[in-house]
């Protein structure tokens, strides 16, 4: 198997351009010795402070880069002089620093489209159209920073804290969202969302396929997603997981209320309670497994509750403030 330069990895994994197969390659070297980690760490800092990746400018590094050690072998082939690893690693670093330089320097004189960005701060969500027609719902408190036109090989946005994407279709120009920390989403045309807060950064998928990315300490993880499945990145424990979900009510500030497909009972009552913000108290455990339908609703609670109870022929009690309790009942 041909090894490739762990620099040249490196700037390939900044860029977003890394293959599964570069990902492994890179992850061995990174676990090699914590020389390597830190060489990682000061090249991804000096990538950071440059922004080499702005749209517009996509150099060739990898045949660049393969122009500037033919030239080093050239140099040192009369003299058979041994490089060693630091050594090597400092020259890259270097034409590392160099290229991101040089992209400063073509973006400076280059017309770039304008950054937006838009915030939702006092309303429950808003509404985001995007220059390629994709729409964005941000959830209050959140932000997204999008060009005012989407130039060259990639549609990128930035978001902070929430947001549910419907993204257009566009061959050739994958949309792309980066996260705070650095996490990447990746699709063509999918309906998903987005979720971060301190603990953790997960992606929810309605339709189509995504990919998710983390950059962490450890080499980037991808996890390819399908509708119904839901991607995890623990923070605090750098972990990454993916689930299939039951439902997408976790989405009710998006869509305005829940809906249920041959859901769970159990899981019924876990989503009135995050959604109405009470306890409910399911007495009868014969009926958790129960398979309940309902179309989208944003009814009342009480009304919710009392098409259960006729459903079920349960009694529901509203034992004090905030808090119920559902008695008997049999699986329909």
């Amino acid at each position: 198997m041909q090894q490739h330069d762990p620099i040249l990895l490196l700037s390939k994994q900044f860029s977003g351009e890394l293959t599964e197969v570069e990902a492994v390659e890179l992850k061995n070297w990174l676990h090699q010795s914590s020389d390597n980690e830190r060489t990682a760490a000061e090249l991804r800092q000096i990538w950071t402070a440059c922004d080499t990746y702005a749209p517009g400018f996509a150099p060739d590094l990898e045949a660049d880069f393969q122009k500037v050690q033919a030239r080093i072998r050239a140099t040192d082939a009369p003299r058979a002089r041994v490089v060693s690893l630091g050594r090597r690693l400092m020259q890259a670093a270097a034409l590392l620093a160099f290229v991101a330089t040089a992209a400063w320097a073509y973006r400076a004189f280059q017309a770039s489209p304008n950054q937006i960005t838009a915030t939702a701060q006092d309303q429950p969500k808003r509404t985001v159209d995007l220059p390629d027609g994709s729409r964005v719902w941000l959830r209050q408190g959140s932000a997204l920073d999008f060009p005012e036109k989407f130039v060259g090989s990639e549609r990128r946005v930035k978001l902070r804290g929430e947001a549910y994407f419907e993204v257009t279709h566009r061959s050739g120009q994958p949309f792309r969202v980066e996260l705070a920390n650095g996490d990447l989403v990746e699709v063509v045309g999918t309906q998903f969302d987005i979720c971060q807060n301190n603990q953790e950064n997960s992606v929810l998928v309605r339709s189509g396929k995504v990919h998710f990315q983390t950059t962490t300490h450890q080499p980037a993880t991808l996890l390819i997603l399908e509708p119904g499945e839901k991607a995890i990145h623990d923070l605090a424990r750098d972990t990454t997981r993916a689930t299939k979900v039951l439902t997408f009510n976790e989405l009710a500030w998006q869509t305005g209320g829940l809906e249920f497909v041959k859901t769970p009972l159990a899981t019924v009552v876990a989503d009135l309670e995050e959604f109405y913000q009470v306890k409910i108290l399911l007495r009868n455990a014969a009926l958790q497994q129960c398979l309940h339908t309902a179309p989208l609703t944003s009814q009342p609670l009480g009304k919710v509750l009392q098409t259960l109870s006729l459903t079920y022929q349960m009694q529901v009690l509203h034992t004090t403030t905030g808090q119920y309790e559902l008695v008997g009942g049999t699986c329909q």
